[in-house]
């Protein structure tokens, strides 16, 4: 990072562990430090199993550390927020809707008092970014693997 640019994200001595069986925590992720400044790009690259869903998931509020913790733009992550987005490996589309209906999942929770017009206007301007404007109707089983992924990008965005 560099030093002359404020720190936009943080992670301080994060650490997550489970509860085994046998009472002793399996430790997931030990010690981790980041700061990140407003608009820089990181990657967190490691083996499966390492950690780097734990970590990301703790920074979307879905799950809390063990020890340590989060600050992004200066306040404390302890729960989901409107501010923050998760694209999953797999997209976990509702099948029973349309690639529209799963974006307006996402612009319901974050738009509140705006017409039902708008939030279907916003869900398709997300859809349209990812370019899926012609694919606003169909049901995820009308969609290639990619084309899902894509919904699920737009959802993230919303």
């Amino acid at each position: 990072m560099n030093p002359r640019k404020a720190k936009y994200l943080e992670f301080t001595h994060l650490e997550k562990s489970f509860p085994t069986p046998n009472g002793e925590p399996y430790v997931v992720v030990e010690d981790f430090d980041l700061s990140v400044a407003e608009g820089e790009f990181v990657c967190l690259i490691g083996h499966s199993g390492c950690g780097k869903s734990t970590i990301l998931s703790i920074l979307a509020g879905l799950a809390h550390a063990t020890k340590g913790g989060v600050i992004l733009d200066g306040r404390e992550v302890t729960e989901p927020g409107p501010d923050r987005g998760i694209v999953f490996q797999q997209p976990n589309l509702l099948p029973w809707m349309t690639a529209q209906e799963n974006v307006l999942l996402a612009v319901a929770a974050v738009a509140h008092g705006r017409s039902r017009r708008d939030k279907l206007e916003i869900a398709a301007h997300y859809l349209g970014l990812v370019g899926l404007a012609d694919a606003l109707h169909k049901r995820p089983h009308e969609l290639s693997g990619g084309m899902r992924q894509r919904v699920g990008i737009a959802r993230a965005f919303a």
